[in-house]
């Protein structure tokens, strides 16, 4: 958990020193630039990173090696075409996106680092990760601290570097200490290999991406400003920080669900839901505390939006419901249910984006909070009725896995 809420903070630090830096003309074209970018690799994590989680701990050991340097040899390709069609973006699309260019020749070494970080977190080996992580997250302050007082001054090209130079350093370090299991090869057994689970996770990142952006383009275009401003900030203070963690928690989970599958280890499988359940519970838990906290949060920390406490309480349980999600998703990509985490996806995107415009059709941004947390709570419940469980092998369908692994004695319960 320590290595995600590291490397969600890089992310972080550089959105907050561009809003704090930047003139406002230089700010948007940074903030947009920056977001096509993490558009990008999100879909290169979605491909490698997510792949890896639910596929490397199934894999036979004699294996391994030759996948791990696939996937480094994908996520290679997959940064060269990204980065093209950023410098693209950049020279030819609006003002805004000019920033791409700083930003396009360092997207292969961030995929490049980010696919080494999920090979360790796949193995098991999350001191590794978050070793990397690390190295990235000094190397940005430190090119930072140069920009600021060696009289350089802050740029979109200098802030672009400054990321730029940290995940080179990150993935310097985990190909130091990750040995030549990490060299590149060629993709192509990667591909074959995961394309049924990459398909699918790539479609379901690219609508949990547009879900997030529908709900804030709707409520930019149909609340007054200042309110559309008050939910993000709310959302900033709860949400923001809970998926963070939520998403550390499920990269824990995912390796330890699908190695129990391909070692038809019923109970080992058990018991990664236990923990996940237990953790995500205690996580919900800490979530709710924020409510009775709100005034003196938002005081501290968005004193110009204290206005909009009523928000707190909604997006606090939308929080909360999201977290306790958590289990069935690991569940759902430990058994490689692809298919069946896409067709839930939908589902979730429709509910959430119908219930976010219904609320704000019906009472303003106050409604539309509420709308977001019983669209939560919803797809909890069709998570729970939907999910399998392990069980011992009798009658029904069987847990399948891609070769060479087999899941043998689990089978899925509905």
């Amino acid at each position: 958990m320590a290595d995600q809420i590291l490397s969600s903070g890089t992310n972080f630090l550089t959105a907050f020193v561009a809003s704090w830096a930047l003139a406002p003309a230089g700010f948007a074209t940074f903030v947009v630039s920056y977001a096509v970018v993490t558009v990008v690799l999100a879909l290169g994590r979605a491909v490698i990173g997510e792949v890896l989680l639910a596929y490397l701990p199934t894999v036979a050991r004699d294996d391994r090696a030759a996948i791990v340097r696939s996937s480094t040899g994908a996520a290679m390709v997959l940064g060269v075409v990204g980065s093209a069609v950023c410098l693209v973006g950049g020279a030819l699309g609006h003002d805004t996106l000019s920033g791409l260019v700083w930003l396009a020749p360092w997207v292969p070494i961030a995929l490049m680092q980010d696919a080494r970080r999920f090979v360790f977190l796949s193995q098991g080996r999350p001191g590794h990760a978050l070793a990397s992580d690390g190295a990235w997250a000094a190397a940005q302050v430190v090119v930072l601290g140069v920009l600021a007082l060696g009289g350089i001054g802050f740029s979109v090209a200098g802030l672009a570097t400054s990321w730029g130079v940290g995940a080179l350093t990150g993935l310097i370090v985990a190909a130091a200490i990750g040995g030549g299991s990490l060299r590149p090869c060629c993709p192509r057994a990667w591909a074959r290999r995961t394309r049924s689970l990459s398909a699918w996770f790539v479609l379901t990142s690219v609508l949990g991406q547009c879900e997030i952006y529908a709900v804030l383009v709707l409520a930019g275009t149909l609340l007054a400003p200042t309110d559309a401003a008050g939910l993000r900030a709310v959302q900033l203070l709860i949400f923001q920080p809970t998926a963070t963690v939520a998403a550390a928690l499920l990269v824990l989970v995912t390796p330890l669900v699908a190695g129990a599958v391909a070692r038809r280890d019923v109970e080992a499988a058990r018991h990664a839901r236990r923990f996940a359940v237990i953790a995500s519970v205690a996580l919900a838990a800490v979530v709710l505390m924020v409510i009775p906290l709100r005034d003196t949060l938002l005081d501290l920390l968005f004193p110009q939006y204290t206005g909009y406490a009523a928000l707190v309480v909604p997006i606090a349980l939308q929080s909360a419901f999201w977290v306790l999600g958590v289990p069935f998703h690991a569940q759902l990509r430990g058994f490689h249910r692809a298919r069946t985490l896409f067709g839930l996806q939908v589902l979730g995107s429709t509910v959430l984006v119908g219930a976010a415009t219904t609320g704000m059709g019906l009472g303003g941004v106050v409604a539309l909070a509420w709308g977001l947390a019983g669209a939560a709570l919803l797809v909890d419940l069709i998570l729970l009725c939907t999910t399998p469980a392990p069980r011992h092998a009798g009658h029904g369908n069987r847990a399948t896995v891609p070769a060479p692994a087999a899941a043998g004695d689990l089978e899925v319960a509905r």
